[in-house]
């Protein structure tokens, strides 16, 4: 394979200097603040996701304790990195019988909800960590595109970052998922500066960025296919290679072939020795079984599978088009039409090197070749690490005219038309993005409506994740309902924010969520039953039809995206329905008080005297709702 001559990668000599150089910096220092700003708001709006608590909690067991035995389906880099400033604070730790069982879900709810100080300023203080490594890769994805694209192109692939709804809420949530993808982008960004000029400090970084990688989620075993990819495109690149990758020079004589094949091996034994050191160290020297433990699991979930909702179905294995289309619906349109006009302009002449198309290509492939065969589909945050690629990619269509590798300037028109494509692309994209401040969680594109039709299409980490009970809050506050019917899924309870409600059966709840003696009262004036989209279409239940009556129904409001609200007031099928419900999960005294209502606003109503019935020592209802 032949070296080409450089485009865009800063050859000096290549024509004036463009305008853009000066400002690039100062624009991109811009565009990051306005990163900032819209996690800030994200994070004082979102209430405790499904396992920030738990991350949290364990993080910072293993700073103060170095043992590591809470959360091991996940390595500690992130946890520790995330719990690092709640060092500075004066907290309880639950050390007695709950975390000699490891029972990480409770630890972590009295860890955030009942300490010294406020649960969102818990959340602040471990939130900000992930924002800043969030505001790292976009200086990195900046400074990456600059060498590839020039200032222009830099701050294209740096605006789609920004104003990626995705991406700021991944950035602002106690999570593995954005680390995961800084560490993947930065180990192939270290890997491009070593091949382009080979010296120990490159090379020290991937290995770190590799360590960090595999520190911080196992899916970073990804990572390993697409280092062999780039290391076998190396070895076959026509440009110089020390034999000692640690070396800036290599003066040694010998084959060519047997001297690189040697040189990269030595490279990935380098790489191999730095991100054992990291994971060690992650673990204190001392918690590595926790690693073995945590990977079998991890081996374990995947090959079983995850329950998953995709357009009103339900799958163990999931779908190989999974992936693929929650990136089509959950992207901004923007983005969707600048990627395939960088596709377009790719297949039409418009490129860079070989070597550099395929450090950008190669990461995106692989890992979407592997999410189309994997069986945990509950998120787009699990391709997350393919975003930064493609903002990459997509500055060439941002380049100076004439800036490719042989390919001739646009000309004068075409290059306006283009030119403004952009532009309205990207405002499309700043449009989108401040529409759906602060639930960004929630967005979905306009392609399928909006987030509103969202719970039609995806559920659990694309929209539900327990993140909007401040939303549900205001929005009881707003209509002056002092209490609530509410179902919700996980451990992300709305109580400790302030919603006032009776529990209906919701999924994956903890014990005292479900055990306060709480009713609405029967002369309220409005009575409101509120499920969050997971409860809806009953994902985490046995029987997928335990809420399927509301279904049919149109929700009086959808508060922060994630919740769907019913007006049930007066309504005995309603009420006998939940009494019902109630005693199939076996809460009796709920649903004798739902069953005794349904009475008295309806004497006959069958269901309602089957149940009573039933918790006198019957027989259940023909066609109650089973768990």
């Amino acid at each position: 394979m032949t070296q080409e001559k450089p485009g865009p990668l800063g050859a000096s000599g290549a024509g004036p200097v463009d305008p853009w150089e000066r400002r690039a910096v100062p624009a991109a220092l811009a565009l990051l603040a306005a990163l900032l700003v819209q996690g800030l708001i994200f994070i004082g709006e979102s209430s405790q996701t499904s396992d920030e608590a738990a991350h949290l909690a364990a993080g910072y067991s293993y700073l103060k304790a170095a043992d590591f035995r809470l959360n091991p389906e996940h390595p500690p880099l992130i946890k520790e990195w995330a719990a690092l400033p709640l060092l500075l604070l004066h907290l309880k730790f639950p050390w007695g019988p709950l975390w000699e069982q490891a029972e990480e879900w409770n630890i972590g709810r009295i860890f955030v909800h009942e300490n010294l100080v406020p649960n969102d300023t818990i959340l602040l203080l471990g939130r900000l960590p992930i924002l800043l490594l969030s505001l790292a890769l976009g200086w990195f994805l900046f400074r990456w595109g600059r060498a590839l694209f020039g200032p222009r192109g830099a701050l294209l692939g740096l605006a789609l970052y920004v104003f990626d709804p995705n991406v700021v809420a991944h950035s602002s949530l106690i999570t593995t998922d954005l680390g995961l993808t800084l560490f993947i982008f930065l180990a192939v960004y270290a890997l491009w500066i070593w091949s382009e000029r080979p010296s120990p400090g490159p090379l020290v970084l991937c290995g770190l960025m590799v360590g960090g990688a595999f520190a911080s989620k196992f899916t970073s075993f990804w990572l390993l296919p697409i280092l062999f990819a780039l290391l076998v495109l190396l070895f076959f690149w026509d440009a110089p290679l020390p034999l000692r990758p640690w070396r800036r020079r290599d003066d040694a004589t010998g084959p060519q072939t047997a001297r690189r094949a040697l040189g990269l091996l030595l490279l990935a034994l380098c790489l191999a020795l730095l991100a054992l050191v990291v994971v060690v160290a992650s673990y204190a020297g001392t918690g590595m079984m926790n690693y073995l433990v945590g990977l079998e699991r991890g081996l374990r979930h995947s090959g079983v599978g995850h329950k998953a909702y995709l357009l009103g179905h339900y799958s163990e294995a999931g779908w190989w088009w999974y992936f693929l289309y929650a990136y089509l619906i959950k992207t901004p349109i923007g983005t969707l039409l600048l990627v395939q006009a960088s596709l377009a302009a790719l297949l039409l002449g418009r490129r860079i090197r070989f070597k550099e198309e395929f450090f950008l290509w190669a990461p995106v492939a692989v890992i979407v070749l592997i999410t189309c065969v994997w069986r945990v589909n509950i998120g787009l945050r699990h391709i997350l690490p393919i975003y930064p690629f493609l903002y990459l990619a997509a500055g060439r269509l941002a380049m100076r005219p004439g800036g490719t590798t042989g390919a001739a300037a646009p000309r004068r028109w075409p290059a306006a038309l283009a030119a403004g494509g952009i532009v309205a692309c990207l405002i499309w994209n700043v449009v989108s993005a401040w529409r759906i401040t602060p639930y960004q969680l929630a967005y979905f594109n306009e392609l399928i409506g909006g987030p509103a039709n969202g719970h039609l299409h995806l559920l659990d980490s694309n929209l539900d994740w327990g993140q909007a009970s401040k939303a549900l809050r205001r929005y009881a506050e707003s209509e002056n309902l002092p209490i609530i019917y509410c179902a919700f899924s996980g451990n992300t309870d709305p109580w400790y924010y302030g919603v006032r409600y009776q529990y209906a059966p919701g999924s994956g709840n903890l014990d005292v969520s479900k055990e306060r003696p709480v009713r609405v009262p029967e002369d309220a004036p409005r009575e409101v039953l509120v499920v969050s989209a997971m409860v809806l279409h009953s994902v985490q239940f046995s029987d997928t039809d335990v809420w399927a009556p509301l279904r049919t129904q149109t929700p009086i409001a959808t508060p922060g995206y994630a919740f769907l609200a019913y007006d049930i007031t007066r309504n005995a099928d309603a009420h006998a329905y939940l009494a019902a419900l109630y005693l199939s999960f076996g809460m009796n005294d709920f649903a004798e008080y739902e069953a005794s209502r349904t009475l008295r606003l309806e004497p006959g109503n069958t269901v309602a005297r089957q149940v009573l019935d039933a918790l006198g020592g019957g027989t259940m209802p023909p066609g109650t709702p089973t768990q």
